[in-house]
């Protein structure tokens, strides 16, 4: 073998291969994980009768949602669980809409549970389910956002795992993107959308089952979790001192309760829009990150071995969103200098092709176990999205630059719950650009031209 060769195997590995690898590998770890959890779940052969129905309060912070909550609020009434073992409480941020008119007009509809309502004299998602959990009297209590909507067996399925395992703690449900119409959205957002769909399927019901499995859950996801009032009310519940408070949260109770466990409930789903555009998608996954850095600073205990396979490592979870991430980074400046560099451009554009048609590989792998774990209604979507490993690689790779964005803001920013987009935050540095120029010229000229019509004067 000459050096040449084993300098371009040396070379194109490092760049190309060990990125793929990562991924390869993770995403076996999290295949294992979610196979082992439903051979888990179908051998206990658990009992869909309950015994007893303990009282569910369901909090629900909301600002300037009341386009959405009258939808929230009747997926709590079509709960299989008895619904006079429902408390409902809706927590208002000091909205300026019809939030109010709309929570009344739920309030007189026929319902054996109950709807109250408080509003806070100041706004803050944080400040608004602590007191909330406060006020609630269940044995169990969840957080439901006011843009989400539950699965009818949500609750109950949430109560059957409870109930049927004392060890368990918490647990989240499983947050699906909500079916969209692909006739009245540009192909574009659809896409975008469908991939969405695909990376929060495959990202609880794979990735979030495999953490599970191995006690290492990293958040129970705000849009939807339960808690045993007795664990909740023993923690510091919400954290204002991060973006990220439903991750501090679980981190609290990992601390607070190291013989408990938590989990996803693959059977509890909660629907939520597609993010909206390019930029709500963008100050998403900027928070996410963000979040995972000061939660990382506010639960150092958790700085454990990289390679512990049980239990949270935050060393772990940053080492591969981060440290193992940074060939993605180079690769994807050096790819398009390459042909400048004198590597042959077919060279150039067969390596990039291959990487992205391995990866198309990986995807279709992820659909495929996604398509064996899923139920009846599941698998039809699934079987529509077909195609969806053709675009994943593309979305995937959109937003690792977002979270990469959010771990730089986390070392340059103050802390914003939404962020601007950068192309947004150009075009506005562009606009002031300009307007400074012609303001610049226009006070200028005047001036410019009176001290040279003086000296004409003078000579």
């Amino acid at each position: 073998m000459t050096d040449e060769l084993i300098g371009f195997i040396l070379y194109w590995g490092v760049w190309l291969l060990v990125p793929m690898l990562i991924d390869g590998v993770t995403a076996v770890a999290y295949f294992t994980g979610a196979f082992k959890a439903r051979r888990r779940l179908r051998g206990r052969q658990r009992s869909s009768h309950l015994d007893y129905c303990p009282l569910v309060s369901i909090v629900v912070p909301v600002y300037n949602g009341g386009h959405v909550l009258a939808a929230c609020l009747e997926s709590m009434r079509r709960q299989t669980y008895p619904h006079d073992r429902i408390e409902i409480l809706v927590v208002d941020n000091k909205s300026s809409d019809d939030t109010l008119q709309v929570v009344a007009g739920e309030q007189e509809r026929p319902f054996e549970g109950s709807i109250q309502f408080i509003t806070l004299p100041y706004k803050g998602k944080v400040g608004a389910l602590n007191a909330g959990i406060h006020r609630v009297n269940g044995e169990i209590i969840c957080n439901v956002d006011a843009d989400t909507t539950l699965h009818p067996d949500a609750i109950r399925e949430v109560v059957l795992e409870l109930e049927h395992d004392p060890e368990l703690g918490a647990a989240t449900g499983a947050i699906e993107i909500a079916p969209v119409d692909s006739g009245t959205m540009h192909p574009v957002r659809f896409i975008t959308a469908e991939c969405e769909f695909l990376e929060y399927y495959t990202g609880f019901n794979i990735g979030r089952q495999y953490q599970s499995e191995t006690a290492s859950l990293f958040t129970l996801a705000g849009a939807f979790s339960a808690f045993r009032r007795e664990v909740l009310l023993q923690t510091f519940l919400y954290d204002q001192r991060t973006v990220s408070e439903d991750t501090s949260l679980t981190f609290s109770i990992a601390e607070r309760f190291p013989n408990m466990r938590t989990r996803v409930i693959s059977s509890a789903i909660a629907y939520v829009e597609p993010a909206p555009g390019l930029q709500a998608l963008y100050a998403q996954r900027v928070r996410w990150q963000r979040g995972q850095i000061e939660v990382a600073a506010l639960h150092q205990k958790f700085v454990r071995h990289p390679f512990r396979i049980n239990g949270i490592s935050l060393p772990k979870a940053l080492i591969v969103d981060h440290t193992l991430a940074f060939p993605r980074v180079v690769w994807t400046f050096l790819m398009p200098t390459m042909y400048l560099m004198g590597y042959p451009l077919m060279l150039v554009v067969s390596a990039t092709l291959s990487m992205y048609l391995i990866y198309m590989g990986v995807d279709l792998i992820y659909q495929l176990v996604a398509y064996s774990l899923a139920d009846a209604t599941s698998r039809r979507r699934l079987r529509r999205d077909w195609w969806l490993f053709l675009f994943m690689p593309a979305f995937r790779w959109t937003v690792f630059w977002f979270r990469f964005a959010g771990f730089l803001t986390a070392l340059t920013e103050a802390q914003e719950w939404r962020a601007r987009a950068p192309w947004l935050e150009a075009r506005d540095g562009v606009a002031r650009l300009s307007a400074s120029t012609v303001m610049f010229f226009t006070q200028s000229l005047p001036r410019a031209a009176a001290l040279l019509a003086g000296i004409v004067k003078g000579r």
